[in-house]
């Protein structure tokens, strides 16, 4: 039995039309002795490639019982990666199997007809992996941007940093790239820096606080309680003074702290919140003043307790910001003006956000699906765009679509939009398809379909009208359009939602599972049902 190897072409062909199974064709058996192989065993898997094993060890293909044993214990351990979805580490398991039949073989250990078969069939199982949606890769994309990078506000140093790793791992797809830069209004920074740890705190904006210049001021934070007049000494002087939200107004806290000669003030919230308190001074005053959170005021507390803590604090305003979007296209061979197919999301976040859900996970998402999609035998040209300044209204996405040429917008055909599809909060298990007039579409109606092929619960699914998302310009310029999310049954999202503690720790890999497998089946049957030359090749024959 000979089983010939199976490139991307082919297995892309089979996932993207069944997303299980992926089923060689071509097989012939050396031995006589061994009875003739059913349809049912054609089906790659790991239990044929179990069988197979059982029968090349009957008929003689192994010096002993012990090397059959070796490798039926490889393949039962890649096969539990398998069936817990984690197809990545799959592969590289199965990639160690090589290892295991290159020291055998050497040994002479195998015969060489078993070697080239097992090879072969690894190979099947590989090819098969290799395009199905894996949220393993999805949480590593997700790491580099949500951890590594960390807040991508737009115009910022992160935005810029995670537009060059996204178009680096574009790139390596294989993706024809370009960075589109535009401008954006001017982005007013407020930074709290604990310079004993290097570690920012999120912040919320004082009405009618003073500015600084770019490097802000510098030093020692000054407990100050509730910020009255005899919770000031002179030590104050020249320092950052903390206080605490209650008793006296905002205002009073402020001028008491400025009388009190210190340069700063951060007024801490009396009460849990997951964002930063927003004080309103109803004056204006001469130094800086921020808010933050209970917690975040109480950490520093802890600091101050095991001694002196020291701070920078920014509120600068700058001029002259850019942003950009990330462009990756793959255009199909010998296809003149082919229809184009959008998969998009935002990558950047909101302020002191390191925004693993919103919207690292969809951006996340959408470089997964690249990856599958790569070598998909399409006649569309696929489009991913990761767009910036999402957060500030939708520019990128605007700037996108208003700069297209006519010429494109008549060739366009669909957007799908990934927005927060990870989150671990319990009740956002429902999967919500957002489209601008709450109306069905064929985004819709393809995911609706992707459920029912895949089994999954209809109660999970919700049509929804909502836009505040980057489907929104497609939909304005006539573009069929639906954005993507995990959220509640009435369409709410995570506590999460823009504040500090949207970070990995908060990302479910089930949900990115469960939403990346509905959505890569919605548009693998898309690009299949609306595949023009194989509508003629069907229409010729």
């Amino acid at each position: 039995m000979k089983i010939r190897r199976f490139g991307a072409f082919l297995s892309a062909v089979l996932i993207g039309s069944t997303l299980v199974g992926f089923s060689p064709k071509s097989i012939e058996y050396n031995h006589t002795s061994s009875p003739a192989i059913t349809q049912e065993e054609t089906e790659t898997s790991i239990v044929n490639m179990q069988a197979l094993l059982d029968r090349l060890e009957k008929d003689g293909e192994f010096s002993s019982a012990a090397v059959s044993r070796a490798l039926k214990t490889h393949i039962t351990a890649v096969g539990h990666y398998e069936s817990s979805k984690s197809y990545k580490k799959a592969i590289k398991h199965m990639e160690s199997f090589y290892v295991l039949l290159n020291s055998y073989g050497n040994k002479g250990m195998i015969s060489e007809n078993a070697d080239n078969l097992l090879r072969d069939y690894a190979d099947a199982l590989i090819s098969k992996w290799d395009t199905v949606f894996d949220s393993d890769r999805v949480m590593d994309y997700l790491h580099q941007l949500s951890v590594e990078i960390g807040p991508r506000v737009a115009g910022t140093k992160g935005e810029k940093k995670a537009a060059e790793y996204l178009e680096n791992q574009f790139q390596s797809f294989g993706y024809e790239t370009s960075i589109q830069e535009f401008s954006i209004s001017n982005r007013t920074e407020r930074t709290l820096k604990i310079l004993n740890n290097n570690k920012e705190l999120a912040l919320g904006a004082a009405t009618g606080s003073s500015v600084t210049d770019a490097k802000g001021v510098t030093g020692s934070i000054y407990h100050a309680g509730l910020g009255q007049p005899g919770d000031f000494t002179d030590d104050a002087k020249g320092k950052i003074a903390l206080v605490q939200r209650g008793e006296n107004s905002y205002w009073e806290k402020v001028q008491n702290a400025t009388n009190a000669g210190a340069i700063g003030v951060v007024i801490y919230d009396n009460v849990d919140s997951l964002t930063p308190l927003r004080p309103a001074l109803n004056n204006n005053s001469t130094i800086p003043v921020v808010g933050t959170s209970k917690e975040l005021g109480e950490s520093i507390l802890a600091q101050l307790s095991k001694g002196d803590v020291k701070a920078n604090l920014i509120i600068h305003t700058h001029a002259n910001q850019t942003s950009q979007n990330v462009i990756a296209v793959k255009k199909p061979a010998n296809v003149v003006n082919p229809e184009i197919v959008y998969v998009t999301s935002h990558y950047d976040s909101v302020p002191y956000s390191p925004g693993a859900n919103d919207d690292g996970s969809g951006t996340s998402t959408i470089v997964e699906l690249a990856r599958i999609l790569k070598n998909f035998p399409t006649d569309k040209e696929l489009r991913f765009v990761a767009f910036g300044a999402e957060e500030i209204g939708l520019v990128g996405s605007n700037y996108y679509v208003r700069n297209l040429p006519k010429e494109d917008l008549d060739r366009s055909l669909i957007n799908f939009q990934m927005e927060m599809l990870g989150a671990k909060y319990e009740p956002a298990s429902y999967l919500a398809v957002n489209t601008v007039d709450g109306k069905a579409n064929t985004a819709w109606d393809y995911t609706n379909n992707a459920f029912d092929k895949l089994g999954k619960d209809k109660e999970k699914l919700i049509l929804f009208k909502r836009g505040s998302s980057d489907h929104v310009p497609f939909h304005n310029a006539g573009i069929t359009a639906a954005c993507f999310n995990m959220g509640t049954a009435n369409g709410g999202l995570e506590p999460e939602y823009h504040t500090y503690h949207d970070t990995i720790e908060n990302i479910s890999p089930e949900r990115l599972q469960f939403a990346g497998d509905i959505v890569s089946k919605a548009i693998f049957d898309f690009l299949i049902d609306h595949n023009n030359q194989e509508k003629d090749l069907k229409e010729a024959s």
